[in-house]
C-alpha cells in the first residue's frame, strides 16, 4: 500500500468522516485509508471507475445512479479539483430495505500545479432518517405551519432586497452574494429549499456555472431554479432552460409575476411529489395498487393489438412468517420478492397488490419473461432470506383487455388461491372453468338482494335428541337457498362466498328473524318449543350493533331468549378482547351461548375459561374417531372437561348406532346428525315436534 500523508488528509477532511479513501492520480488506483463499514468496490485496492461503479450499482439508490456515475467518472472528478479545492456530493444509499441521506467529500492534494491525489471521505448525512418510500426521500414537503424557503443567489445588492422584500412576507428567505455561495448553503439547506431564485450575471461563479454543479448533484438537482436577468438574449434563456432551469423572469421585477411564477413552481413540485409519494410503494418499491390501475388501462391501451398476461406472486402462510420470525423478517422476504420478481419480469408493470401479493402485467413479447419467472420459481425460493417458505404463482394469459383492472387481477389471483392448500402444486392458470364459478359468484352475490326480499332463504330444522331418553330437547336452525325457479343452491357453495364478501352479516339476522318469528307462533298457539339454536358468524360479531339489534328482535316477536340460543363457531370464538365484551354483553341481555365446532383445530380453552358459554357441541370429526381408541379417549376427556365446568356437551355429526351407544357411554347430554335426523323443513319439523 502506498504512504498517505495523514495530517494533510485530516487536515482536508476532518475526523468525522467513518471511511476515507486515497485515489492515486497517476495510476486511477483507490486505496483505503480509513474503513469502518466496508463499502463495496472500494475494499479492494482496485481502477477508480471501477470501485466507483461497483459501489453505485450496490448501494445507490437507482434514481441517483446516472447522475452520480457521470458527475464522478474519474476524467469528471480530476477536472473539477483542478478548479475547486473540494466540494460535496448529495445522494441517497440503500442498504437492505433502509434509504439514508449521504454526502461524499471530496478534496484534492496538490504537489506544485499538479493534482497527484484525491481525497474520499463518506459520510451518513443524518443518522436519524430511516425512511422506507425510496421515492418520498426525493423531497420533503414542508409541513403545515412552516414557512417554505427560497434561496436568492444575486450579486446586486438592491436587486437582492427588492425579492426579499417582495417575498419575506410569505417565505423565509435565504441569500448568497454568488453562485459558489449559494451552492454552499444549498448543500446545507437543500431538504428545505422550496425554490431558487438564480442571477445569471455574477463573479466567481456565474448562473450557468451554478447550473452546472447544481445539475450534477443528484439532490441539489430536485431544487428547482428560476433564472433572473437583465438581459433578454433569448441564447442566454435557452442555454439556462437545458442546464434545467425551470422558468425565466427579467429585470426590473414585477412583485405580481414574481410571486406568481414562484407559486406555480412551488405548486407544480409538490404536487409531483405527491403524487411520486403515492405512486410507490413503501417497502417494496413497486407501484402501489392504485397507481398500478392507473398505469396498467394505459398499458393496455397502448399495445391494443398484443396479447397481455397477468402473474401474482403469494407467499403462502405469510401470517406465519410474520409469527415466527418477527416483522423485520417478513418485510425482508417481501423486499426479497419484489427484487427478484423485478429482476426476472424487467419489462412488467408491477405492483405491491396485496400485503404479501406481488402481480405484474407483461405484453406477449415478454412472454420470455414470464417463463422465465416460472422457470426460475424454486430458485427464487431456494435463495429466500428465511428457509422452507413457498411461493405461489397465478397466470391469468391472454386477458380480455375489455375487462376492468381489478376484474383482470382477480383472475390472476383466482388463479392462485386454488392452489393454495395445495403442498404439490405452485402454478397454477386461470381456466374457463374458474371463470364459470366466477360468474356463478357473481350471479349468487347479485341475486342475493331479491333472494332476501322473496325470502328465497329457507329455514331448516336439524333436531338435537337427549341421549338418555332420545327425546327431542331442541334443534339448530340452518339455511337452504331454494330459487324461484326451482334450483336448490346447497349451502357450502353460497355460504362461504357470502361470509367473504360480508353479506353472511344480513344472512345470519335474516335466519334469526326466520326462528324468532317461528318461536313466537308457537308460544302464540300454545304449542310445544324446543330452543332452536341460530349460527352467528365471525362476521355478525365485530359487526355494529349487533347485540342491540338482536335483541330488539327477541322483544319484538316477545320471546324467552332462552329460546334462540346462539352458535358461535370455535374459530369465531377465539378469544380477545373485543370478542370478550360482545359476548357479555350477549349474555348479559340474556342469551344462552353454544361453542359450535370443537375440536375443529382451533385451541378454544381460553374460550371456555373466559367466555361465558353455557354448551359445547363437539364437532364432527372427533365424532368420526369415536370407534378408535384414541379418539374415544379424547371425546370422553372432552365430555369430563366440560362437565366440570358446568356445560353440557352436544355431539353433532352422529350417524350410527355404535357412535350412539358410545356416547351415551360417556354420558354426552344431546346427539344433533343423521342417525336420528337429517334437517327438516319447518312443516317436517312441526310433525316431528308434535308428536
Amino acid at each position: 500500500m502506498k504512504d498517505f500523508d495523514s495530517s494533510r488528509i485530516y487536515q482536508i477532511l476532518g475526523d468525522e468522516f467513518k471511511n476515507i479513501y486515497i485515489v492515486d492520480c497517476e495510476s486511477q488506483q483507490i486505496y483505503a485509508f480509513k474503513e469502518t463499514l466496508k463499502l463495496p468496490g472500494f475494499s479492494l485496492c482496485m481502477n477508480y471507475d471501477d470501485a466507483m461503479n461497483q459501489y453505485i450499482d450496490e448501494r445507490v439508490y437507482e434514481k441517483n445512479r446516472d447522475m452520480l456515475r457521470m458527475a464522478l467518472s474519474f476524467d469528471s472528478l480530476y477536472a473539477r479539483l483542478e478548479k475547486s479545492e473540494h466540494f460535496n456530493i448529495h445522494y441517497q444509499s440503500k442498504s437492505d430495505t433502509e434509504v439514508h441521506f449521504m454526502y461524499t467529500h471530496f478534496g484534492r492534494i496538490m504537489e506544485g500545479n499538479k493534482l497527484t491525489q484525491i481525497i474520499i471521505g463518506f459520510a451518513n448525512e443524518d443518522l436519524d432518517i430511516r425512511r422506507n418510500n425510496l421515492d418520498m426521500m426525493d423531497n420533503t414537503i414542508v409541513p403545515n405551519g412552516l414557512r417554505r424557503k427560497v434561496l436568492i443567489v444575486e450579486d446586486n445588492e438592491i436587486n437582492r432586497e427588492i425579492l426579499k422584500v417582495t417575498l419575506e412576507d410569505d417565505y423565509e428567505v435565504l441569500e448568497a452574494v454568488n453562485g459558489e455561495e449559494g451552492l454552499k448553503i444549498l448543500s446545507q439547506n437543500y431538504k428545505d429549499i422550496s425554490i431558487i431564485l438564480l442571477d445569471v450575471v455574477m463573479p466567481i461563479c456565474d448562473g450557468f456555472e451554478f447550473l452546472n454543479r447544481q445539475k450534477s448533484d443528484s439532490l441539489l438537482a430536485n431544487v428547482p431554479v428560476i433564472v433572473t436577468t437583465g438581459n433578454n438574449s433569448q441564447e442566454d434563456e435557452l442555454k439556462c432552460l437545458g442546464l434545467g432551469a425551470v422558468d425565466f423572469i427579467t429585470k426590473p421585477y414585477n412583485a405580481r409575476i414574481v410571486k406568481s411564477r414562484i407559486d406555480s413552481v412551488i405548486k407544480l413540485r409538490e404536487s409531483s411529489m405527491t403524487l411520486a409519494a403515492i405512486e410507490k410503494d413503501e417497502l417494496t418499491a413497486l407501484f402501489t395498487r392504485q397507481a398500478f390501475y392507473h398505469h396498467a388501462r394505459t398499458f393496455i391501451n397502448f399495445i391494443s393489438n398484443e396479447n397481455c398476461y397477468v402473474i401474482v406472486l403469494d407467499i403462502a402462510d405469510f401470517k406465519l412468517i410474520n409469527g415466527t420470525y418477527g416483522t423485520k423478517k417478513a418485510n425482508e422476504v417481501l423486499v426479497y420478492l419484489a427484487n427478484a420478481f423485478r429482476y426476472y419480469g424487467k419489462n412488467g408493470l408491477l405492483t405491491r397488490y396485496e400485503g404479501d401479493q406481488l402481480l405484474g402485467l407483461f405484453h406477449s413479447n415478454d412472454k420470455l419473461q414470464v417463463e422465465k419467472i416460472e422457470k426460475n420459481l424454486n430458485k427464487i425460493v431456494e435463495e429466500a432470506p428465511i428457509p422452507n417458505i413457498r411461493i405461489k404463482m397465478g397466470i391469468y394469459e391472454n386477458i380480455d383487455k375489455s375487462l376492468q383492472i381489478p376484474i383482470i387481477c382477480d383472475r390472476a389471483l383466482i388463479a392462485v388461491k386454488s392452489i393454495s392448500k395445495d403442498f404439490k402444486t405452485n402454478i397454477a392458470f386461470f381456466t374457463s372453468e374458474m371463470n364459470q364459478r366466477l360468474l356463478a359468484q357473481r350471479q349468487m352475490e347479485n341475486d342475493f338482494k331479491n333472494a332476501i326480499l322473496n325470502k328465497e332463504f329457507k329455514v331448516y330444522f336439524q333436531p338435537k335428541y337427549d341421549v338418555k331418553d332420545e327425546h327431542i330437547v331442541g334443534a339448530e336452525a340452518l339455511v337452504r337457498w331454494q330459487k324461484s325457479d326451482g334450483e336448490l343452491i346447497p349451502p357450502g357453495k353460497f355460504i362461504p362466498l357470502f361470509e367473504k364478501d360480508g353479506l353472511v352479516v344480513q344472512l345470519d339476522e335474516y335466519v334469526f328473524k326466520s326462528v324468532c318469528n317461528f318461536q313466537h307462533e308457537r308460544i302464540q298457539n300454545h304449542l310445544p318449543v324446543v330452543p332452536i339454536s341460530i349460527n352467528l358468524s365471525r362476521a355478525s360479531i365485530h359487526f355494529n350493533n349487533v347485540v342491540e339489534r338482536y335483541v330488539e328482535i327477541v322483544k319484538e316477536n316477545d320471546i324467552p331468549f332462552a329460546c334462540v340460543p346462539l352458535e358461535l363457531t370455535e374459530s369465531a370464538a377465539l378469544y380477545s378482547q373485543q370478542i370478550a365484551a360482545i359476548i357479555n354483553q350477549l349474555v348479559k341481555a340474556g342469551f344462552k351461548l353454544h361453542m359450535d365446532d370443537f375440536g375443529s383445530g382451533y385451541s378454544s380453552l381460553t374460550s371456555l375459561n373466559e367466555l361465558k358459554f353455557t354448551t359445547v357441541k363437539l364437532d364432527k370429526s372427533l365424532i368420526d374417531c369415536i370407534n378408535q381408541n384414541r379418539g374415544k379417549k379424547i371425546v370422553q376427556q372432552a365430555i369430563d372437561l366440560c362437565h366440570g365446568l358446568d356445560l353440557k356437551v352436544v355431539a353433532e355429526g352422529v350417524e350410527t348406532k355404535e357412535q350412539r351407544d358410545c356416547l351415551k357411554e360417556m354420558e354426552c347430554d344431546e346427539i344433533q346428525g343423521f342417525y336420528y335426523s337429517k334437517p327438516l323443513n319447518e312443516e317436517d319439523f312441526i310433525s316431528l315436534v308434535s308428536c
